[in-house]
């Protein structure tokens, strides 16, 4: 640990503390201290300090400082320092008793020992206040309480005193104070006399707000440790946080709204004075059955954004706290109104909606689904009721429709929600006969017209054979014979030009 570092321990920790204690590096899991000394602080020594203790750590892994702290707002000069005990002497198992002697000849101050023992990963500390050489040596005071505290009304606090050469009792311990909202004094700087009860070494006393003339806001208090000569203690300081006066809360609604609408209910101007930004808020809703919830969802800590699903008269209450528990509550009212049931027929396979005539085949299906508008939140509560010619057919939100007898329906839609609003739809129904198919028509002229191709086909055939059959018996030319008879010819000719 460095000395700049024990400097800044020292003034924010206002001075050194009591008993055997471990500094901020220590992180034994053991409630019990591991090191420890009978010595007490206080002690006045001039040239030889010893200081014996037991521990339940290994002694080789000792290691000790002596520091002035004087002045504990400068670095800490360090007086003396060793890694080892003067001298260790087994007792047990796990179980040793340590000395310790330090030559201080020629120093005055009052110092800080630290004897320090490693643990594992972590160490063990053990610190004593030891006032050195004539003096003369100041108080010391050391909180027993938080540097920052919260006042509603009176606050107690501790502080344990260290004096060298006078009586606690005869110490006074002062006050100073002042508003401060941005951390410094802003105004006068008050100082009065703390009335205190001693219990050997240790002060309590209180900061009652109302005798001190504290008002809502932060302020900053120093107090200080006077002996009877006169000589004081540095001072100790803190923040006080003061809040005596209940938050406001405030709650801006609408007075009407429709079921399932969507509405947001305000409570940002509530307000705590000079705490405002530290208001927690709890919502309430009692409903029209006088049910009490808190919403779990469309919440933020000032804005409520719900939709109320049933009809009625709802309570709406809002409650404000702020960090002292102080608490405030305001409420408003709403007239939800019920929203009826509209009714948004679908026929299966058309895109008309609410027809109110339709015909349809005997031979069809008719599939109808009763699709409801309905812009509250009671749609899983409707009902549904089909009457068909004035006979209860269906209870369902849909109805097939098959193997009707032909004719005329008159068909009835009533939807009912829970408040006993109700929309209902009628639709005329035409059942017609299924008309006489013409197939059977169709098939008998395909089947004439197919025999007649038929036929003529085969007299066609029948036709070409003949023609070949006739032509067939026809004399044939010999080519022969044709030429033998031009040439008989040509040879008349012939015969009867010669002379």
């Amino acid at each position: 640990m460095s000395q700049y570092s024990k400097s800044i321990i020292i003034v924010t920790s206002f001075l050194l503390l009591t008993l055997p204690l471990s500094s901020p590096a220590s992180a034994s899991d053991d409630s019990s201290p591991k090191l420890t000394s009978p010595t007490n602080d206080g002690i006045w020594i001039n040239n030889t300090l010893v200081i014996n203790g037991s521990t339940t750590l290994p002694p080789q892994n000792a290691d000790w400082v002596l520091y002035d702290v004087t002045n504990p707002y400068v670095e800490w000069p360090i007086i003396a320092s060793g890694e080892y005990f003067t001298s260790v002497t087994p007792i047990d198992e796990g179980l040793w008793i340590w000395s310790l002697t330090i030559d201080v000849v020629g120093q005055n101050c009052t110092c800080w020992l630290e004897i320090g023992q490693t643990d594992g990963l972590d160490k063990e500390f053990l610190n004593r206040i030891i006032f050195i050489g004539e003096g003369p040596h100041n108080p010391v005071i050391s909180p027993n309480h938080d540097t920052n505290i919260i006042i509603d009304g009176e606050y107690v606090l501790s502080s344990q005193a260290v004096l060298a050469d006078s009586q606690v009792n005869d110490s006074k311990l002062i006050f100073n104070w002042c508003l401060a909202p941005n951390g410094a004094c802003d105004g006068t700087i008050y100082d009065a006399e703390a009335n205190v009860l001693w219990n050997d070494n240790i002060a309590t006393f209180t900061i009652n707000a109302s005798d001190l003339g504290l008002d809502d806001g932060v302020w900053k208090f120093t107090y200080y440790l006077q002996d009877t000569f006169l000589r004081t203690s540095p001072e100790i300081e803190m923040t006080v946080f003061v809040d005596q006066t209940d938050p406001s809360s405030v709650v801006i609604s609408p007075q009407t709204a429709f079921e399932g609408e969507m509405i947001v209910i305000d409570g940002t101007g509530s307000t705590d004075g000079v705490w405002s930004n530290n208001l927690q808020s709890i919502w309430y809703i009692t409903d029209p059955d006088g049910v009490t919830y808190v919403p779990t969802s469309n919440t933020t800590n000032e804005l409520l954004n719900i939709a109320l699903s049933k009809s009625g008269n709802y309570t709406i209450r809002l409650d404000v706290i702020d960090w002292v528990g102080r608490m405030s509550s305001s409420n408003a009212t709403i007239i939800v109104t019920n929203v009826p049931p509209v009714i948004d027929l679908q026929l299966e396979g058309s895109s008309m909606s609410n027809p109110n005539t339709w015909q349809f085949m005997q031979s069809d299906e008719l599939e109808l689904v009763a699709n409801t508008i309905e812009t509250g939140d009671d749609i899983e509560s409707l009902t549904y009721a089909w009457y068909l010619d004035g006979k209860l057919v269906s209870s369902s939100i849909n109805l097939s429709l098959q193997n009707m007898d032909v004719g005329e329906y008159g068909l009835l839609l009533v939807v009912v929600d829970d408040d006993g609003a109700e929309d209902t739809h009628q639709i005329q129904l035409s059942v017609m006969e299924k008309p006489k198919s013409e197939t059977g028509e169709l098939n008998i002229a395909a089947v004439i017209m197919f025999i007649g191709i038929v036929a003529f086909s085969f007299m066609m055939f029948r036709r070409m054979r003949m023609t070949e059959n006739e032509t067939s018996v026809l004399p044939k030319w010999d080519s022969a014979s044709k030429t033998k008879s031009a040439d008989s010819e040509n040879d008349m000719w012939i015969g009867e030009e010669s002379p």
